[in-house]
C-alpha cells in the first residue's frame, strides 16, 4: 500500500513538474510520427461517483488521420499507476489486433512511460501489467513509448472520458466519434 500512495504521489508531482514549460512561448502540441508509422495515444479517467475508469486510445497515421479510437469503461483499480497500465496494456492490444507493427505509444504518466523505457516497475502493484505489455510487443516490428505532456493527449483524453457513459467497449475503424473530430482536426492544424 505504502508504494502504491508513493508511485502516486510520485506520478503527480512528475505530471505536474512537466505541465508549465520551462519557456511558455513554446506550445507543445500532437506531433505526427515518421513516414510509415502510427502514433497511439492513450489515457485514462477516473469516475469517483460510480467508482469506475475510462480508457481512451486514438491510433493515427503520419498524415494525421484517424485509424482507429477506442472508449472502454472498467473498474476501478487501486491506484492511478495501475489505471494508466491497465490503459496501456489495452492499447498495445488494440493496436496487435489492428495489425500495426510500427508503432510509437504515446501517454501522459511518467511513472508507467519511465517503467517501460527503463525495464523496471516489476514488483510494483501493476508489475504484471508491465510484463503483459512487454510480451505484446515482441510482436512489432519496431516500437516506442514516449512520454507526452497532456496538451500532447487531449484526444486519448476525451476518449477516456467518453467511457463514463458509454455500457461498454466502443471500437472506431479509420472513424471517430462526432464530438472528437474538432480535437483530432486542432492536433493536426
Amino acid at each position: 500500500m505504502a508504494s502504491n500512495i508513493l508511485q502516486e504521489f510520485l506520478a503527480a508531482w512528475n505530471e505536474n513538474e512537466g505541465s508549465s514549460p520551462a519557456d511558455p512561448t513554446i506550445l507543445q502540441h500532437w506531433q505526427p510520427p515518421d513516414l510509415g508509422s502510427y502514433k497511439v495515444n492513450f489515457d485514462a479517467a477516473i469516475f469517483s461517483a460510480s467508482n469506475s475508469t475510462g480508457l481512451g486510445v486514438m491510433m493515427r497515421d503520419c498524415a494525421g488521420e484517424a485509424i482507429g479510437a477506442l472508449s472502454m469503461p472498467i473498474p476501478l483499480p487501486q491506484s492511478i499507476a495501475d489505471v494508466e497500465a491497465l490503459a496501456c496494456r489495452r492499447t498495445v492490444q488494440f493496436v496487435a489486433e489492428i495489425g500495426l507493427t510500427r508503432v510509437v505509444f504515446e501517454g501522459d504518466s511518467l511513472v508507467i512511460i519511465n517503467a517501460l523505457t527503463t525495464d523496471i516497475g516489476e514488483l510494483a502493484s501493476y508489475g504484471a501489467v508491465l510484463e503483459d505489455i512487454r510480451v505484446l510487443i515482441l510482436g512489432f516490428q519496431m516500437v516506442g513509448f514516449k512520454h507526452v505532456p497532456r496538451s500532447c493527449n487531449a484526444v486519448a483524453d476525451a476518449l477516456a472520458k467518453k467511457a463514463s457513459s458509454a455500457v461498454g467497449l466502443q471500437v472506431w475503424l479509420e472513424d471517430i466519434p462526432l464530438d472528437i473530430a474538432p480535437l483530432v482536426l486542432r492536433d493536426v492544424h
